[in-house]
């Protein structure tokens, strides 16, 4: 043995999602907005984060940021597609991707 570390391969450990509203969504979000909330109590062991994008200058949401704990996407889509802002269907687009936390204060420095 020589002593040097072995380093294991980088993989993702959890589920970034980014959703970004349709044009006119202020309404339809603000009406499901009570429910969301509820929704996202339920849910707090299976959320590593979430919370709101906003425009550039900060004045409406614009967008919704999820990381979800879990490598499935598959999971992550379930988990999401209960939430009550996705069942109101002001969500433009939505993307869903692999993530790995590997620094910053989120993950208490760095993961190497």
């Amino acid at each position: 043995m020589s002593g040097t570390a072995v380093r294991t391969p980088f993989a993702p450990t959890q589920v970034a999602v980014i959703c970004h509203d349709g044009p006119d969504s202020q309404a339809a979000r603000k009406a499901a907005a009570q429910e969301h909330l509820r929704y996202v109590e339920t849910i707090l062991d299976r959320l590593a984060l979430a919370g709101p994008l906003f425009s550039d200058d900060g004045e409406r949401m614009v967008g919704s940021f999820y990381v979800f704990k879990t490598g499935s996407l598959e999971e992550a889509r379930g988990w999401l597609e209960a939430d009550p802002y996705f069942k109101a269907g002001f969500w433009r687009s939505i993307d869903y991707r692999p993530f790995l936390p590997a620094a910053g204060d989120f993950v208490g420095g760095t993961i190497w």
